[in-house]
């Protein structure tokens, strides 16, 4: 995709995507089976529905076989390092990321920044000692840099950082899109001051612009606002700064732009419409698995999900007015 944002280029993007799954991957084949004939847009379908499906949602040349590589929903971590640089992150600094199970993988790209897993609190494992074992290689990467980004759910965060003592922190907040279109509307509530996020859960409202877009890449955040706020606590970076929104099946495809507060889509790698009172999702850049017209977890619960251009920024964001 091209630097600037073009409407016009980014549907051409998607009417290609869209041609490749109908033309060679077996689940959008299937639909046009179902409907009994050829259809212009793939029918809207639930992230939760593709569990189980990477082997129908690979192209017939380039099938999914489960004993010769790891699952594909691991992602490669190109979405995570975008993401990040949206949301105004810190560049060169090792990235912690809260997962469900250890990943062999040491930079978040060939190109970096450094990369370590840190298991959830909830992560299966024998026992907590384990966990921390596990989590060694992680602390020693930020203890090593004297800081991190730490990216996680709120209780995991939480229940993390304490383990982070004397390391300078910026926390990353992972919400699915309910729970960031949520965090969104109370930010925009009358009194809330502008670029605040209120989390409703503990009924406090986090700075979410300090610090938060120094650095930015230029390639990827468009018209960021260089310089609008120095981190006034370093040192004491405890507080969820940041937002990114995630969903089991997409990956990271959307992040809170920290200059106006709003959800900015990862337009570049994901396309997405209106489909009901959800929005569909599309990776763009995807080869296997194949992800069109994917509802992203959460955003059955809207009560609409609207695309539209940020007034600011002139780029895609997802918003419910």
């Amino acid at each position: 995709m091209p630097g600037r944002f073009s409407a016009a280029r980014w549907e051409r993007a998607y009417r290609r995507v869209v041609r490749t799954a109908f033309g060679r991957v077996p689940f959008y084949r299937d639909q046009w089976a179902a409907a009994g004939r050829a259809l212009d847009e793939p029918e809207a379908t639930p992230s939760a529905a593709l569990a189980g499906q990477l082997h129908r949602l690979c192209p017939f040349a380039l099938p999914f076989d489960a004993s010769q590589e790891p699952s594909l929903w691991i992602g490669d971590g190109r979405e995570l390092r975008d993401v990040l640089a949206l949301t105004g992150a810190p560049r060169r600094t090792p990235v912690l990321e809260v997962r469900p199970a250890v990943l062999d993988r040491r930079t978040l790209t060939p190109a970096g920044p450094r990369y370590g897993v840190l298991l959830a609190p909830d992560a299966r494992v024998v026992d907590e000692d384990r966990r921390h074992a596990l989590n060694a290689a992680a602390h020693e990467l930020a203890s090593r840099a004297g800081r991190a980004i730490v990216v996680g759910e709120r209780s995991a965060l939480d229940a993390i950082l304490p383990e982070l003592d004397g390391v300078q922190v910026h926390t990353v907040e992972r919400m699915t899109v309910a729970l960031a279109v949520r965090d969104a509307r109370l930010g925009d509530a009358p009194g809330a001051r502008p670029g605040d996020v209120q989390d409703a859960r503990r009924g406090d409202v986090q700075d979410a612009r300090r610090g938060d877009v120094q650095d930015a890449r230029r390639g990827d955040v468009q018209d960021a606002r260089r310089g609008d706020v120095q981190d006034a606590r370093r040192g004491d970076a405890r507080g969820v700064r940041a937002v990114v929104v995630h969903d089991p099946h997409l990956g990271y495809f959307a992040g809170v732009h920290p200059a106006c507060g709003r959800i900015h889509l990862l337009w570049r790698r994901f396309h997405a419409r209106p489909a009901g009172r959800a929005v569909a999702v599309t990776a763009l850049r995807r080869r296997r698995p194949v992800l069109v017209g994917v509802v992203p977890d959460g955003a059955e619960a809207l009560d609409t999900l609207i695309t539209a251009g940020c007034p600011e920024h002139g780029t895609p964001i997802l918003s419910t007015h």
